[in-house]
């Protein structure tokens, strides 16, 4: 036991095999021709199990290895880096060793990362994540593939861009059909529980959205109605063809081949662009419906769904179905019984009731024909509760003993009770011309009742594909132009290979479709080698693998276990027992054939592509001659129900293909068929297989492998050995074995290179890695390394293709471990060179040890330098930060009163105007209330002067009254007419008081509009208070801005001053550099004079030379100066220029705000008047 199992330095990283996980990574320690050492890093639990070079394991074991045991005799060697962590691929053709464990832990750390899709090659593995990843199949990674892969693909390959994914599979079969008008065919396979029926709607609605266009051409509210029939029939046979097993609980039993038929535009030229192909409608056939499971089921399994779906419908619903059903429940039918299951995938049986109506609704299965539906699969139910018992005691005859559920399932099918009965006991036999009856035990007659419910329930699936097809094929609901000659592609969702403790008839059939599947895919497998190598430019001779032809010789051939079969169906007294007998002697010398005397009488072993397999023959006959009494198919045409009635001997898919006994009778009478073994279960199955292989072969075929990680149902968890059986099961170690029969491990150019560069000793010169010719650079370099694995031909290990390089068995084995002696050689010159330092270091520190005490005073004058120097650059730094924050601040004071007399402004007019229309209006309503009160005033004396007239005028009439009465009696007459004068003079007086009334009333609205006018006069002075001291604020405000002009105004003032003085100081220099001036061009003038004189009458050429010299620096440096005052008058100007423009803001400022201030104190003077 070791404590780290060794670096990864100096050993290499390795697979062993284990019994319990299959295989378990290591580290190679030593290795001797048969025996090798390794140590294995041991971790919690198999889930915890990764190759990360042994950060997380607990402990180290070391492990001696037979390497006999191994293909090649050598271990396999583990992908990973040079920390010894995995390098994960997305396709693992990529994988440098590609074996069966670097297939499982490629796969398995994918898995744990959530990525459930890996490619190898052309092959999609599909894990069950056991959770739904949203992210994965939105709208949006529908569209990223489908233009990536077919509407917009350009010339590389396009899956190098992206992840894998089943969606790359759909949309290059819809890139096949369209570019190359080929039909395709997508077989996915898998054992229950992988998620195959899950795929297939998957690519099926993935297709649904390609065939709309592109991204940006797609238009149109969603799928039209056939397309949604087509995605949405598939539940209809989930519901009738699925149930819960113990390892899924939506499993299909059965096997279907979806066919979704294309319209494909032919008018459009090759290369233009992607022809559109559009769904037109789809076809499905179906296989090996499990009958078994329709009358008896395992307690903890169940029959298929829509038993347990109509149960728990409404009893409302039940009861228009049959009223027998009204309150039972599962324990009510023998043939369901108990479950705890009551909901599949998150819904109730009875919600998936109301669903599965629906569907039927969506393909025409309504009203009648729904009913018929029901009560045919209720004749199902009841069949399974009659039960049968001697009559009088006597064994050999039977009747039935459970009435009242007898005459209830008579009432059901319609069927005379007593015909009924006596076709359930008795069997009508023919011999010799001689008809005669046969009565049947009790056991007989329960399994004659019970296959009388099999071939019902069996013949109601066909009749439910038959209208599934109905509703959906192109040839009767596309309104296209097309109506035949359709393109198809092709959904296999079919059983996978299976192996149990007990594998009996269902299991050898399931195994001998996916042989011949599997053949095809070997096939396939070897063709995509083929042109691998081909485009490599590497010869095809090497290339050897092994097919299954012999397993299918063994089954289907002329002595073949198929014949054996229906040889001892059509003996009179065949059995089981002899079958397996025959069939063993006579295949003997087949190698599949298991040989093992340890086998009983009735099982045989097959040696399959996936492995061993035992079959027990017990009821194989029975099973293979899948026939039910000819009294129970005549009495059945009696039945009131018409799929009972008309459909028990049609097992086509289509209506078109036949119906039933109405065909037959079109059909005229048929010939004497000289082999009663035609109608065995297996040959029909054998001829549906061979037209189903028929079709395949005609399309090019993709394959979809799914896995099911875990038996537990939990995602991110991967259990080994169940995993490499289902890898084996699927043929991806097949395939990998084909694709690496002549040369198991390959690198790419680069790659190699890089990864083997170390073993070429030679140092070389460096070149430019985009000039570099990496396939000659492997060439040079396999052809040194390798030379020791040549064979006895000279023939090498390797072979070069023109992106990668191919190696046979061992050499790259070979190269490891030379890699791994190189690096050791390089680690024991670093550890050389390395030493060797550590002694000069050493050495040399001793000498500097005695210089030492010259070199501080050295240091301490440098680094005094270096201080003086770094204080005075700080000083300057300090000082001129100073400047400029002090410039910073003023500037920043002065845009402020700016900003801040910009913003205040325009709100300092609104407010003074609301205040002036504030006065307008009080005096508005002053004249208003004036003109009231004077109207008032006007019309009270007006009644007033009315009242007063009016009984001046009445105080008359009573005096004329009176007068008139004291005269004579001749005036009496007068006084009536006077009378009626008065009576008049009232009704004035009455009319003259309404307008008074009037006038009040007027006067009593008008008080009212005053009082409101009043009210709103108040609200008007509060407003008028509230904007009063707003206009205070501003008045403040306003004065603190004069405040501060007028110290910007005396600012500006001391500039002034100090720019005169600095003119003054200006000049004054001006004054001092013309004088200078003068003067050196006196001097000038003068040193002239002094050169000319020396040059006449000096004899001495160099005292000449230098004087000349002389001369000339005293001209040019009175230049520079004459220059440098030129310079400075002009800057002077600008200075001038400037300071006069800024100097004249201010002056203009200062009267505004001067004005403002003003304006503010008028303002509030009126408001305080106000």
């Amino acid at each position: 036991m070791g404590k780290d199992g060794g670096s990864a330095a100096t050993s290499n990283n390795v697979y062993v095999k284990d019994k319990d996980l299959a295989w378990l990574p290591a580290r190679l320690k030593s290795q001797t021709d048969k025996e090798a050492v390794v140590s294995i890093p041991t971790y919690d639990d198999e889930a915890a199990i990764a190759n990360d070079g042994g950060k997380n394991a607990n402990k180290w074991t070391d492990k001696v290895v037979k390497l006999k045991e191994y293909e090649g005799g050598t271990l396999p060697m583990a992908n990973v880096d040079k920390a010894g962590v995995l390098t994960l691929k997305e396709d693992m053709v990529d994988l440098p060793f590609l074996h069966e464990a670097a297939i499982l832990y490629n796969l398995k750390e994918r898995h744990r990362q959530g990525f459930p899709y890996t490619r190898t090659g052309d092959i999609v593995i599909a894990i069950n994540p056991y959770q739904w990843l949203t992210h994965l199949y939105t709208d949006k990674m529908q569209d990223q593939y489908a233009n990536k892969m077919v509407w917009k693909a350009g010339d590389s390959d396009p899956r190098k861009e992206l992840e894998p994914h089943i969606y790359e599979t759909s949309a290059l079969s819809y890139k096949g059909l369209a570019v190359d008008d080929c039909n395709q065919s997508i077989l996915v396979s898998g054992e229950s529980g992988a998620g195959k029926t899950e795929t297939v709607k998957i690519c099926m609605n993935h297709m649904a959205s390609v065939q709309k266009g592109p991204t940006g051409e797609k238009g149109g509210d969603g799928l039209n109605e056939v397309v949604k029939r087509v995605v949405e029939s598939n539940p209809l046979l989930e519901a009738f063809g699925n149930a819960k097993t113990r390892r899924n609980d939506n499993s299909s039993r059965f096997g279907k081949y979806i066919m979704l038929q294309f319209d494909r535009d032919a008018n459009v030229a090759p290369g233009q662009r992607v022809p559109h192909c559009k769904i037109a409608g789809s076809k499905c056939e179906v296989y090996l419906l499990e009958k078994s499971r329709i009358m008896t089921h395992d307690e903890s399994e169940r029959t298929y769904h829509i038993f347990y779906q109509m149960i728990a419908a409404k009893e409302a619903d039940k009861v228009k179905i049959w009223k027998g059903l009204k309150g039972t429940t599962n324990a009510s039918f023998k043939v369901i019984g108990h479950t705890d299951t009551t909901s599949i995938e998150g819904k109730s049986d009875g919600d998936h009731f109301y669903e599965t109506v629906e569907g039927l609704a969506k393909v025409g299965v309504t009203g009648d024909s729904l009913m018929t539906l029901w009560r045919a699969i209720a004749c199902v139910l009841q069949l399974g509760n009659i039960t049968f018992g001697p009559p009088g005691g006597d064994t050999e005859k039977s009747c039935v003993t459970s009435k009242s559920e007898f005459d209830s399932l008579a009432e059901l099918i319609g069927i005379n009770p007593t015909e009924l009965e006596k076709a359930l006991v008795e069997r009508t036999m023919n011999a010799r011309g001689e008809v005669f009856k046969v009565p049947l035990k009790p056991d007989a007659a329960k399994d004659s009742c019970e296959a009388f419910g099999k071939e019902i329930y069996s013949k109601i699936f066909l009749w439910l594909v038959r209208e599934i097809n109905d509703a959906t094929m192109a040839e009767k609901n596309y309104k296209g132009a097309r109506k035949s000659d359709f393109c198809t592609i092709g959904l296999l969702d079919i059983f996978g290979f299976e192996s149990f403790p007990v594998n009996g008839f269902e299991q050898l059939a399931i195994n001998y479709a996916n042989e011949k599947l599997q053949q095809k895919f070997t096939k396939d497998i070897f063709k995509a080698v083929q042109e691998e190598y081909k485009f490599e430019g590497i010869a095809l001779d090497d290339i050897l693998y092994d097919d299954n032809s012999d397993v299918l010789d063994l089954i289907e051939g002329r002595t073949g276990l198929l014949a054996m079969l229906n040889e001892e169906c059509v003996r009179p007294k065949g059995s089981d027992k002899e079958f397996v007998y025959k069939a063993c002697n006579t295949n003997k010398t087949s190698p599949c054939l298991v040989q093992d005397r340890l086998l009983g009488p009735l099982d045989f072993g097959i040696h399959h592509y996936a492995g061993k397999v035992v079959y027990h023959a017990n009821g194989f006959l029975q099973v293979n001659q899948d026939t039910i009494a000819p009294d129970l198919i005549e009495i059945a045409k009696q039945s009131s129900n018409d799929i009972i009635a008309n459909h028990m001997q049609n097992d086509s898919m289509t209506k078109d293909d036949g119906n039933g006994d109405a065909a037959a009778v079109r059909a005229g009478p048929k010939r004497g068929k000289s082999n009663m073994a035609s109608d065995t279960l297996w040959n029909k199955f054998k001829n549906q297989l061979t037209s189903l292989m028929k079709q395949l072969n005609e399309t090019q075929s993709r394959y979809i492998r799914c896995i099911k990680p875990n038996p537990i149902k939990k995602p991110n968890i991967m259990y080994h050995m169940t995993t490499v059986e289902q890898l084996r099961c699927a043929g991806v170690v097949a395939a990998v074995t084909i694709s690496r029969s002549a040369f198991p491990n390959r690198l790419d150019h680069r790659a190699c290179v890089e990864r083997f560069k170390v073993i070429n000793k030679t140092k070389g010169n460096k070149k430019d890695k985009s000039k570099v010719d990496y396939k000659d650079e492997v060439t040079k370099l396999l052809t040194a390394a390798l030379t020791p694995l040549q064979d006895e031909t000279g023939k090498p290990a390797f072979v070069v293709g023109k992106t990668r390089a191919y190696f046979k068995t061992g050499a790259l084995e070979f190269l490891e471990g030379k890699r791994m002696e190189a690096w050791e050689q390089w680690a024991l010159d670093l550890q050389r060179t390395s030493r060797g330092w550590l002694v000069r270091k050493k050495t040399q520190g001793r000498k500097m040890q005695s210089r030492g005490k010259l070199a501080i005073p050295i240091q301490c004058a440098w680094r005094c330098y270096m201080a003086r120097k770094e204080l005075n650059r700080r000083r300057k730094a300090k000082k001129g930060a100073k400047k400029k924050a002090k410039k910073q601040l003023k500037a920043a004071i002065k845009i402020q009163a700016h900003v801040r007399t910009f913003l205040w402004r325009p709100k300092f007019k609104e407010m003074l105007k609301a205040q002036r229309e504030k006065d307008a209006l009080k005096n508005k309503i002053k004249s208003l209330e004036s003109a009231v009160h004077e109207a008032e005033m006007k019309r009270m004396k007006e009644v007033q002067d009315a009242r007063e007239a009016a009984e001046k005028e009445m105080e008359e009439y009573r005096k004329k009254i009176k007068e008139e009465l004291a005269n004579d009696k001749d005036k009496q007459k007068k006084a009536a007419q006077q009378q009626s004068l008065i009576e008049e003079s009232g009704k004035i007086i009455e009319y003259l008081r309404r307008e008074n009334q009037k006038l009040r009333n007027q006067n009593d609205t008008m008080r009212k509009d005053f009082k409101a006018l009043k009210e709103n006069n108040q609200r008007l002075m509060e407003a008028n208070a509230s904007a009063g001291q707003s206009f205070q604020a501003l008045n403040d405000h306003a004065k603190q801005l004069n405040a501060t002009n007028a110290k910007l105004i005396k600012n500006v003032e001391a500039y002034k001053a100090q720019l005169e003085k600095l003119k003054d100081d200006l000049k004054t220099r001006q004054a001092y550099y013309l004088a200078e001036a003068e003067a050196r061009l006196a001097y000038q003038k003068t040193m002239a004079q002094i050169v000319g004189a020396i040059q006449d009458k000096s004899r001495d050429a160099q005292l000449v030379e230098d004087v000349v010299i002389l001369a000339l620096e005293c001209e040019a440096e009175a230049k520079a100066e004459r220059a440098a005052l030129e310079s400075a008058s002009k800057k002077a100007k600008a200075a001038k220029e400037k300071a006069a423009a800024a100097s004249s803001p201010p002056s203009k400022s200062a009267p505004a705000a001067k004005k403002t201030a003003a304006t503010a104190d008028d303002d509030s003077s009126d408001s305080d008047s106000d």
